[in-house]
């Protein structure tokens, strides 16, 4: 399903969306959005999101697109995408990265199967769900929003990762008269740059961290004969069975696709740990692109304690990296191994949009009774600090 729709957004294609009024709204030429709807017409977009997504400095976001939307936490929601910009005459099915200003990826929420008119981003980080230059994130996330909301969405939250230039800005203000908007800003420490030699990369580090490092590792080594594993080669079945035995085990439905993406993403990593014997202790995976490494997920076994593996992965982990010649790696959503001191700092920005309507009114005012506790919407409507833009 595609649709196309023209929002009153900012000066001109090349000069895009500065922040406007409801009066001066009206006399400003239109930024074309085009809405795609299902897995099937998302999924379609690939290749233009990669190639965006590597023009934007976001390159790997969209790799595994496919995967994305067939995610456990997904299927019972419809992805939406909403392409912003679109250059006129061009069919969304023949665009390149040279035709869009940027791309927002969404998923509508359905209850018993109908369509909720709620939208949220399915990456709290805002890694997969903006993609657009640097500094224009904020404004292609309050385009896309309005967009839906013209069209009957009653909520849209939509995360983005923020430079300094999106935290620089004057917060947005929606134009017109069927939307209010509210944005956040949540700081999470996740990024730990990497020296061109171990040792200085580990004189980053607090003195406990390093401690740890070496006791920890010689200790499992000494023990188990741990040895680290760059490419880790593990069978669908074994896979699943480590997930049963690992700390916080995922449910079986979402550690298959958790191997599923393993085989088939293009740039993936995984690694591990593994004793003299060749069982696993644990097992790390995410994305390298460009200097940069992006930590997913980890998995541990649960019956170690003693050994701390945690560290003891991410003591191989840093060193292997700095090996290879890695600038930075990002522990997605941060981590809290104590390391994490060392991190520099990332942004995501939360733009809500909310339609001017009861639907909406009582989302945010009933959101703690119609929302389980762990759903990131839900927490978000509730937050005591979100300042609504009422004009």
């Amino acid at each position: 399903m595609a649709n196309n729709l023209r929002v009153a957004a900012g000066p001109s294609r090349n000069q895009l969306f500065g922040v406007v009024g409801d009066r001066a709204a009206a006399k400003l030429p239109t930024v074309p959005v085009h809405l795609l709807r299902g897995r099937a017409a998302v999924v379609a977009m690939h290749a233009l999101l990669v190639e965006l997504s590597s023009r934007t400095g976001q390159a790997g976001a969209m790799d595994s697109l496919e995967y994305l939307v067939t995610s456990p936490t997904a299927l019972d929601k419809t992805p939406y995408l909403v392409l912003v910009g679109l250059r006129a005459g061009v069919p969304a099915a023949s665009a390149t990265a040279n035709d869009v200003q940027g791309a927002v990826l969404l998923y509508e929420y359905r209850v018993g199967g109908i369509r909720s008119k709620v939208f949220a981003t399915d990456d709290v980080t805002g890694h997969r769900t903006v993609i657009a230059p640097a500094g224009l994130r904020m404004r292609v996330a309050e385009i896309a929003g309005r967009a839906l909301a013209q069209r009957g969405a009653g909520i849209a939250l939509i995360s983005l990762e923020a430079g300094p230039a999106e935290e620089a800005q004057e917060r947005p203000a929606i134009s017109g008269s069927r939307c209010n908007l509210a944005v956040r800003t949540r700081v999470v420490a996740r990024d730990l740059m990497l020296e061109t030699t171990l040792e200085a990369t580990l004189a980053t580090l607090g003195p406990n961290t390093r401690r740890n490092f070496r006791r920890y590792r010689l200790r499992l080594e000494a023990d188990l004969g741990a040895r680290f594993v760059a490419s880790a080669d593990i069978g669908r079945e074994q896979f699943l069975e480590f997930n049963r035995i690992s700390t916080n085990p995922l449910r079986e439905t979402e550690a298959a696709w958790r191997y599923a993406c393993l085989t088939g993403s293009p740039g993936m990593m995984f690694a591990g740990v593994q004793a003299g014997d060749g069982s696993w202790l644990s097992l790390i995976a995410g994305h390298r692109d460009g200097g940069v490494t992006g930590i997913e997920w980890q998995m541990n076994r649960a019956d170690l304690p003693r050994y701390s593996l945690s560290t003891v992965m991410r003591s191989y982990l840093v060193e292997h990296e700095v090996r290879l010649g890695t600038g930075r790696i990002i522990f997605k959503g941060g981590t809290p191994h104590s390391m994490h001191r060392s991190f520099i700092d990332s942004t995501t920005v939360d733009v809500i949009v909310a339609r001017r309507c009861l639907r909406a009114w009582l989302l945010r005012r009933l959101a703690r009774w119609i929302f389980p506790k762990s759903n990131f919407l839900g927490r978000a409507l509730q937050d005591a600090g979100l300042i609504w833009n009422l004009r």
